[in-house]
């Protein structure tokens, strides 16, 4: 299956942060394992990205991003004409902030069956892409793994 991966997954595990700790971090154990295909967009890498430069850890942010782009089960979706574009159409048609529909859009592109997120802004994308967080994910479609 392969599933987009809002920001705030990663920044779950990261942080430890409570109660999506435990979802996130099974999640991205899944793809790591190759049970999943993670789609991620370059706005989920530029938003990783702000996090290390603010506790000016630049070293960290190298390794860390690096580590995702040498991964075989992450795909990594630049902004392009296409994403803009579709992009743009996502934007005219919810109330999401423009990163925000360029990781819907990207999710599009790469025809992937779920994009997960703990943000429940998301759900504003439900006419384009099935949303779930990821507690629900994991309990309806990581449950027998």
């Amino acid at each position: 299956m392969k599933i987009t991966i809002d920001t705030n997954i990663f920044i779950n595990v990261k942080e430890e942060e409570e109660p999506f700790f435990k979802y996130s971090s099974k999640i991205l154990d899944a793809i790591e394992d190759g049970q999943l295909k993670g789609v991620i967009s370059i706005i989920t890498i530029a938003e990783l990205c702000v996090g290390y430069y603010n506790v000016n850890k630049p070293k960290e942010k190298d390794e860390y991003i690096s580590k995702l782009y040498s991964q075989d089960n992450f795909i990594i979706v630049n902004l392009d004409r296409v994403v803009a574009d579709q992009s743009a159409k996502i934007r005219s048609k919810t109330n999401l902030l423009l990163p925000d529909s360029i990781i819907v859009a990207a999710s599009l592109l790469e025809k992937v069956s779920l994009l997960i997120s703990n943000d429940e802004k998301f759900n504003q994308a439900e006419k384009f892409i099935k949303v779930c967080t990821s507690e629900e994910f994991c309990e309806n479609y990581l449950s027998s793994k």
